[in-house]
């Protein structure tokens, strides 16, 4: 897997950080900070027993805020069970190493080894100063409703990504100095089950976000799938949709886009359900189309029900999608498509290129997209899906291997950035 082989070379490169000098090398020298996306902290209470204050936050939108003080640096995230039992963290590994740079007290954040378009959303620093990061987690069977996140940068990823003890403390090897090892825990909810909430409104500007006067739609429907349920609902006559008491999980909450309308933003949206509080996914944004532009995601057709939708495979063969190590597949019954998406990955471009290209090629074969939809992409210029399609295989015929030292990465890392965004309905024009 691409976080295995990358992940030793990005320890080494990273281990530079710098660390303030103290006297002794304790734990929490520099204490996290965890807010809201406005970088209000959340409440905590006090735990007697380990003489700890633990956040409790209402939904799970916990933020991490880095202590103003702290040095700049690259540092190590994840989050675990309260007791240390198990990695939760939910995002890709590599993009767990968050760059931090202390501008007098002001933190901007950034992924210098991220493998996604959108890998992580930013909040409002410590008091609204600066930048947060979003923890994206799942439940514990062992702590079902509470959770612990550690930084530190100073690491051990022998064990690879899912040991929860990875954050070396004591003596930083390249400094010489105190190593950076902080941590918090925090409580979501009071366990009573979780309300899946979210809306879906008219987008008239087509931004993807709604602005004042912007009104909500009722009566369209939305779906909440995992692998062995699916729930129905309709919006009610304010746009207003919800799930009531979803079990823990994770699950893809689906817009069914109507005719005449295309998603200005993503109309298919993963979620994990902790069920300790209510959980509000991002609003649902339509505008009316001539064409059907109304794509649906990788996740989607990874999904049982979107696999449900692919009745036809004798066209495949001309895409040349290509696997990790840059041989030509053909998946030809939905089983082997959903396992082709399950294992794509970006240590050959080629092979993440394909995933977004199968994605779209589901999408035009389903007729959610029409092949003269026109995107305007920030790298590619104007162009339709018939010609980012017949780009995307063409450069798949000639470099079915691209790994990160391949002349070819970045343009097939163009085409599957622009594939991914068309997928998500980002970039109509």
């Amino acid at each position: 897997m691409l976080v295995t082989k990358l992940l030793p070379f990005a320890a080494a490169a990273l281990l530079t950080t710098a660390a303030f000098a103290q006297v002794n090398c304790s734990d929490n020298l520099w204490p996290l900070r965890l807010v809201n996306a406005n970088g209000v902290p959340a409440p905590s209470t006090l735990d007697p027993s380990t003489g700890r204050y633990t956040y409790k936050f209402a939904n799970e939108s916990v933020y991490l805020a880095f202590d103003p003080t702290i040095a700049s640096g690259t540092y190590y995230v994840h989050v675990t069970s309260a007791g240390l039992e198990e990695v939760v963290s939910t995002n890709d590994p590599m993009d767990r190493f968050v760059s931090v740079e202390n501008n007098a007290g002001v933190i901007s954040l950034s992924l210098p080894f991220t493998n996604n378009q959108d890998p992580a959303v930013y909040g409002l620093g410590l008091g609204g100063q600066g930048q947060s990061i979003l923890l994206k987690f799942r439940s514990s069977e062992f702590t079902p409703c509470s959770w612990k996140v550690l930084l530190g940068d100073k690491w051990d990823l022998t064990y690879g990504p899912t040991h929860p003890y990875l954050i070396d403390g004591g003596i930083h090897p390249v400094t010489g100095q105190c190593a950076v090892r902080s941590y918090d825990g925090f409580v979501i909810g009071d366990g009573n089950g979780s309300d899946v909430t979210g809306s879906v409104f008219r987008d008239a500007d087509r931004d993807g976000v709604r602005d004042a006067g912007e009104t909500g739609l009722g009566g369209w429907e939305v779906r909440l799938v995992s692998e062995g349920d699916e729930r129905t609902a309709l919006t009610d006559a304010t746009g207003a949709w919800r799930f009531a008491n979803v079990p823990k999980g994770t699950y893809t909450v689906e817009l069914e886009v109507k005719t005449g309308y295309v998603a200005t933003a993503a109309a298919t949206r993963e979620v994990n359900v902790c069920e300790c509080a209510d959980l509000a996914v991002q609003q649902f944004a339509v505008a009316q189309s001539v064409l059907p532009c109304n794509a649906k995601p990788v996740c989607f057709w990874k999904s049982k029900n979107g696999r449900n939708k692919c009745n036809t495979f004798h066209w495949i063969p001309a895409l040349h999608l290509v696997n990790n190590c840059g041989g030509y597949v053909a998946p030809g019954s939905r089983d082997q498509i959903g396992s082709f998406f399950g294992c794509a990955n970006s240590w050959n471009m080629g092979n993440q290129l394909s995933s977004e290209l199968l994605a779209m090629h589901c999408n035009v074969v389903a007729g959610y997209v029409h092949p003269d939809c026109v995107i305007q992409d920030p790298t590619l210029g104007q162009m339709t899906i018939g010609q980012l399609l017949q780009r995307a295989a063409q450069s798949l015929a000639c470099h079915p291997y691209t790994p990160v030292w391949h002349s070819q990465r970045q343009y097939q890392t163009c085409l599957k950035n622009a594939l991914e965004r068309a997928n998500d309905n980002r970039i109509w024009r």
